[in-house]
């Protein structure tokens, strides 16, 4: 597809923006944007000690979950920068133009302000609300849409093809799925894990080939303070980091 305007202009920026996607709370988006963002900022550290970290995770939501979860990691050990807009606009295009910043990793909300008098054919079903506007302005400035979906948990397949359907491919934003939450304990045939797979290929829809899988040092993460590159030393914290330092890999690899 040829870039548009707005995409040229992408294109020539510095900072690269990679924001997450789903209509459904739930899937998933905030724990896969602050682990990629702190894999990233462990990977991309500041030049010198007193230079601003080149990797910023921002938070769009008015409710500030990713503000919440930032705030209880102990600064020295948090490995980016965050900002929160809570629907302000401007601030991640001015962000997005700094020299100092290389990777912004967004996290959205769990809901699109949806105008219910859109047609069904509409290029831009967001309606004219703050939330709206800040989805527009995020849409603009991403480089590379995620969209979180579960294996099993088919609440979050409709609205996963709804945000691609009508946010994503109209606008010409390249994206993958993340199949998320995957419960590998259970799933040892890995039998849910294709179906989910098939699901996206029968739609045409490309998908990370690292899945995120379901581990409880993830859902305990943001009350102790942590994230994936703080998990303690165990087979398990390594099995869990591992998804998301390949993630990350992937995602630099499409950036």
């Amino acid at each position: 597809m040829p870039l548009t305007p707005q995409r040229a202009i992408n294109t020539a920026r510095r900072a690269k923006v990679i924001s997450f996607f789903q209509q459904k709370g739930g899937a998933g988006k905030s724990t896969d944007a602050v682990n990629v963002a702190a894999v990233m900022g462990e990977n991309n550290p500041p030049p010198t000690p007193d230079a601003p970290c080149p990797v910023v995770a921002a938070g769009i939501d008015l409710q500030g979950s990713l503000e919440k979860w930032a705030r209880k990691v102990p600064e020295d050990r948090l490995p980016f920068d965050y900002v929160v807009t809570h629907g302000k606009l401007g601030e991640l295009t001015k962000l997005a133009e700094d020299p100092d910043v290389l990777r912004i990793i967004v996290d959205t909300p769990g809901f699109a302000d949806i105008d219910p008098d859109a047609e069904i054919d509409a290029i831009d079903p967001l309606g004219n609300g703050p939330a709206a506007e800040a989805m527009r302005e995020v849409l603009e400035l991403t480089d590379l849409a995620l969209v979180p979906i579960v294996p099993v948990e088919t609440l979050t397949h409709d609205p996963a093809e709804y945000t691609i359907e009508r946010l994503l491919r109209p606008r010409g934003i390249p994206f993958r799925v993340v199949i998320n939450n995957w419960d590998s304990g259970t799933d040892r045939t890995k039998a849910d894990l294709r179906e989910m797979q098939e699901w996206c290929t029968k739609r045409g829809y490309q998908y990370m080939s690292q899945p995120i899988r379901r581990y409880k040092l993830h859902a305990q993460a943001p009350e102790r303070g942590m994230t994936v590159i703080q998990y303690p030393e165990s087979g398990t914290a390594l099995r869990a980091r591992e998804d998301f330092y390949k993630l990350a890999l992937g995602v630099e690899g499409l950036i």
